[in-house]
């Protein structure tokens, strides 16, 4: 890092969809947890709505600013908000046909968090910030701010191969940021493939996992009266995340007469669950991390993911996993970790949740390896230095 920004702790703007405490989300809780690390050495100001979920984009918390653990938080309203039905109705027919320039703008309105606000505070004030960093590219703030202050942007696109990415909009997000930070390396190839980057900087940030060193295993468990071995997915529960899919193919575990291991699944219900799987509700984080800790297996269905931080949060308290395999994210994790095993079908899944139910030994060296493989890459110190080489890049860029 420069000595002038050391020494004079230079303004950076975080522009992200939702921010606060209870704001759960990938690319959420990445913004906020990077901004509150990177305090000692500037100055940020996040430019966010004034929404708590992402379905709706409802205005539920006050529009204006706020001091969050140091970070300053300019919340703006949002024009509408979101009838989730109605948006699909519209954007599904735009991933499959022919469509405009148009249509795809109406769909990032549609998509929203329509927040024109935010957009104009950041075209007025956005000299004054040394780099602003757009989290996530999916979003009408990140489509709208860089338009509106793309000289110093860095975007941290978390991205992942489904249909919006496809849009001819996006190439504009891509090509107009100054630098770009990667949750893994396969986003890198994925993003590279689609867009031209050329000698930009660009570096794989990654996320940093810290997990309690010793969480409540025994507590939990009679808390919650789990006496019985168990299978945790923790998440989103919906069908997007590949939920339906995995209750598909515990309930073959099931029948196949495989019973060593129950289904445990923790997180926000927006889907009906079958008999037979245990569904604990929305846990604290010390909670969350005993439920990891006292599980055989951490189970990650979704095919659409650009990090999984649930996935670096269990092989960080050694427990193994299993993906599905269709994810190039959790593939790699689990190729380069040696800590997981991975599924492309019900037969595969219910083959690998015998096997790692029925060989401690298999699950021991697995979530070794899985410690170890956190430790080397997802370091909070490591993160945060390459989000400064990033800042540093788009200060002088080059000619």
């Amino acid at each position: 890092m420069s000595d002038a920004l050391g020494a004079g702790r230079a303004e950076v703007a975080f522009v992200v969809q939702r921010y606060g405490a209870g704001v759960t989300g990938g690319s959420e809780a990445l913004a906020r947890a990077v901004a509150e690390r990177l305090l000692g050495d500037y100055r940020i100001t996040v430019f966010t709505s004034c929404a708590q979920d992402y379905v709706t984009w409802r205005n539920e918390l006050p529009e204006g600013t706020e001091n969050l653990n140091g970070v300053e938080v300019r919340r703006f309203a949002s024009r509408e908000d979101r009838d989730l039905e109605a948006f699909n109705r519209f954007a599904e027919p735009l991933y499959v046909r022919p469509h405009t320039r148009e249509d795809e703008i109406e769909f990032l309105r549609r998509q929203g968090p329509e927040v024109p606000g935010l957009v104009e505070a950041l075209a007025r004030e956005k000299d004054r910030f040394t780099a602003v960093v757009f989290f996530t590219y999916l979003y009408y703030p990140t489509y709208w701010g860089l338009k509106a202050a793309p000289e110093r942007a860095i975007l941290v696109p978390t991205a992942h191969d489904e249909p919006p990415l496809r849009f001819g909009i996006c190439r504009e997000v891509f090509e107009s940021a100054r630098a770009l930070g990667f949750l893994t390396p396969p986003e890198e190839t994925l993003v590279r493939s689609r867009f031209e980057i050329g000698s930009r900087p660009a570096l794989v940030t990654g996320m940093g996992v810290e997990v309690p060193a010793l969480p409540d295993v025994r507590g939990f468990r009679q808390g919650f009266r789990l006496g019985r071995p168990y299978a945790l997915y923790a998440g989103r529960i919906d069908a997007g995340k590949g939920c339906d899919e995995m209750l598909g193919f515990f309930e073959q575990y099931r029948q196949a007469g495989r019973q060593a291991l129950d289904l445990v699944v923790i997180g926000k219900l927006a889907m009906e669950l079958p008999e037979g799987v245990r569904y604990l509700g929305f846990l604290s984080e010390a909670e969350k991390a005993a439920a990891m800790a006292g599980a055989e297996v951490v189970v990650c269905p979704s095919p659409y993911e650009s990090l999984s931080i649930v996935l670096l949060e269990g092989m960080a308290l050694g427990v193994p996993a299993l993906v599905n395999a269709r994810s190039a994210v959790l593939l790699d994790h689990c190729l380069r970790s040696n800590a997981g095993l991975y599924y492309e079908n019900g037969d595969e899944f219910v083959e690998a949740l015998t096997l790692l139910a029925g060989d401690p030994q298999l699950r021991r060296a697995l979530g070794e390896s899985g410690r170890r493989y956190v430790e080397t890459h997802y370091r909070w110190d490591v993160v945060l230095s390459r989000y400064r080489l990033l800042i540093d890049a788009v200060i002088t860029p080059e000619a």
